[in-house]
């Protein structure tokens, strides 16, 4: 039987290890620490409430959406509303418009239905470069809550323009990740959490047959590499207090500090304990760009848009260098396979089994 470890505990690591082990591999998960999962990990061991560390829409149709359908386990969502959204200019909130769709026309004397169907008409001719003031606001919002990137998105676009709205996972992020973890458990994948890797042990034929953990080598056949992140990081704030600040709102975009609140206090309310549910904000917010000074834009734009969320505070963590995960330019390299979403079923397999990619 084949060893196979996987560097990182994310959801590309879990699906590749389930993969493998589908295969027939003794596999192992190596984390730097728990909470397992990775992005889609809760955001500290002692929270009681469950935040998402990074909030994404939940895209139905996505490979991920399918796995877990196939799996027998899929994700419950609800949907998030575009006037429960507002980008934040001059600290005014502007609400983005309820009617829209890909063919839809406005018969109102409205600015911002009008900058609506400038995104529409953008989005329906693939071209998103001419973008400019409140229609590049709302395009930017919309493709924040899709891929946590503030440049317009098209896939995003086209997403939120044809079917009308985003949507959230009833149970979290981490919901996706715990059915991943549970799956991989049947298959007896082990964990190991006890600090990072150091680097690979390779044998006199240049291969790897090791794993480095601080004063100690765990023997492998084959190592997946399924930590793939950006260099560029983002700071997270995660709150959970006493009052509604962000009414009538779920999603706040703060065009000028590139700072974005999201509540699901009210819109998720099972991932909040029992006592707290329905007086309470679970704020999720997060600043883009220059980190110097990332947690005091995003205390401006708290103390801007909900006056006095500091007298309640009931949880309150912070991660200040989220990095999002990107796809590696090869799925084979040195010795090393490499994993990411969409391809981790295919890595686990090969692995297993001690095939390469194709060219």
């Amino acid at each position: 039987m084949r060893r196979v470890g996987i560097v990182g505990d994310g959801l590309a690591g879990l699906i590749a290890a389930r993969s493998a082990a589908q295969s027939g591999a003794e596999v192992l998960i190596f984390a730097r620490s728990e909470p397992i999962g990775g992005l889609a990990a809760p955001v500290h061991a002692d929270a009681e409430w469950l935040f998402d560390r990074i909030p994404l829409n939940w895209n139905r149709t996505s490979y991920l959406a399918t796995l877990l359908k196939s799996m027998g386990v899929g994700i419950h969502s609800r949907r998030m509303i575009h006037t429960r959204m507002a980008f934040i200019l001059d600290e005014k909130r502007h609400t983005l418009p309820g009617n829209k769709g890909l063919f839809w026309k406005s018969n109102r004397n409205d600015a911002l239905e009008a900058d609506w169907l400038s995104v529409v008409k953008a989005t329906k001719a693939k071209d998103l470069s001419n973008l400019e003031g409140a229609a590049k606001h709302m395009a930017t919002l919309l493709s924040v809550l899709w891929s946590f990137n503030t440049t317009p998105n098209l896939e995003a676009l086209e997403h939120h323009t044809v079917r009308n709205f985003g949507r959230i996972p009833t149970d979290g992020w981490a919901g996706v990740s715990g059915r991943l973890i549970a799956a991989c458990s049947q298959w007896d994948v082990t964990f190991h959490t006890e600090g990072p890797v150091l680097g690979f042990r390779r044998d006199k034929n240049g291969n790897v047959d090791g794993i480095k953990r601080k004063g100690r080598i765990m023997p492998v056949d084959a190592v997946i590499q399924a930590h793939n992140r950006s260099d560029s990081t983002i700071y997270g704030r995660y709150i959970g207090t006493y009052g509604n600040f962000m009414l009538p709102h779920v999603a706040l975009w703060d065009v000028d500090r590139e700072v974005l609140l999201v509540d699901l206090g009210r819109f998720v309310t099972d991932r909040i304990p029992k006592e707290h549910r329905n007086k309470v904000t679970m704020f999720h917010c997060f600043a883009f760009g220059d980190q110097n000074d990332a947690a005091e834009r995003v205390e401006t734009v708290l103390d801007s848009q909900c006056s006095g969320w500091r007298k309640g505070i009931i949880q309150d963590f912070q991660i200040e260098d989220l990095r999002l995960p990107i796809i590696p330019e090869h799925e084979y390299e040195d010795g090393i396979y490499y994993a990411h979403v969409e391809n981790a079923e295919l890595i686990g397999k090969m692995a297993a089994n001690s095939l390469l990619p194709e060219g």
